[in-house]
């Protein structure tokens, strides 16, 4: 995934290093896939109910670092790195379709020996959710959407030119700084998980498959009781159309508005978030 070892090297490091952030005993591994081998992180009771984690692009599954000790209390907490994307998972065999990415998840949860579970996806990986939530219904209990990335309306063009700078003047402070602002609200600047977000590396990603805008019927189909959080401060598009635009379409569907958080609303305020995830999710 990576162009030369110097480059993979690098990246490993600040992984890793992101990873000690994890405040509950881990078991890292390896599922095989027709995609290539998947990394996971496991926490949590071995016979608690399965706890399905998404990231966002680019980050990997160490950004659920705030959250994954409150949800591993009552949860078996599996949280992936999205294959294709940055993270220890490495693609094989590109993804080129929607549908290639619920073969992925498929294989996942067949290797896990799981029928169903809960699932919580952060941006990129909400829009997954919600991908596997048409396609698959019978795989979810309950669904949980954090900010997920252009399924509910277009992106705002302004989105696009702090994302741009950072990435083609990634040592640029004021580049970094509009990346963190389209990132987090509070100052994160210290944190290794952002870091990891920030490196500049030589990572060849597999990014074949946008999220698209879900039309009107497709929202309508969610079978899944399902959550969606958006930060108040939301940049990628306007959080209040698009909780209305949810609510109005999502059949069993409840909403929130976090105060004082941007697009990465588990960083910014980690337990707002994480009370209203058990709230929903043992309701």
């Amino acid at each position: 995934m990576f162009k030369t070892p110097e480059g993979q090297a690098r990246y490993l490091a600040a992984y890793d290093t992101a990873l000690k952030l994890w405040p509950v005993p881990v078991e890292s591994f390896d599922v095989p896939t027709r995609f290539g081998p998947t990394h996971v992180h496991g926490s949590g009771p071995a016979g608690a109910p399965p706890l399905l984690l998404l990231h966002g692009l680019g980050i990997s599954s160490t950004m659920w670092y705030p959250n994954v000790a409150e949800l591993s209390r009552a949860y078996r907490v599996y949280a992936l790195d999205t294959i294709g994307d940055k993270g220890k998972s490495i693609c094989t065999r590109s993804l080129l379709t929607r549908s290639d990415f619920v073969d992925w998840l498929s294989d996942v949860f067949d290797e896990l020996r799981l029928e169903t579970v809960h699932f919580i996806g952060m941006s990129y990986g909400g829009f997954l959710g919600l991908n596997l939530a048409l396609a698959a219904p019978e795989r979810l209990m309950k669904l949980v959407l954090l900010a997920p990335a252009a399924s509910l309306l277009p992106v705002l063009p302004q989105f696009y030119v702090p994302l741009m700078a950072a990435r083609l003047l990634p040592s640029l402070p004021a580049a970094r700084n509009l990346m963190l602002r389209i990132f987090a609200r509070h100052d994160v600047n210290d944190s290794p998980v952002v870091e990891q977000l920030l490196l500049k590396t030589d990572f060849q990603g597999d990014y074949n498959v946008l999220p698209p805008v879900y039309t009107d019927d497709e929202l309508r189909q969610v079978k899944a009781p399902t959550l969606l959080l958006l930060g108040e401060h939301e940049i990628i598009y306007d959080p209040q159309a698009a909780l209305k635009r949810a609510a109005r379409l999502i059949p069993n569907l409840q909403t929130d508005l976090i105060p004082e958080a941007g697009h990465a609303l588990t960083l910014d305020q980690p337990e707002l978030v994480n009370a209203r995830l058990l709230k929903f999710l043992k309701e």
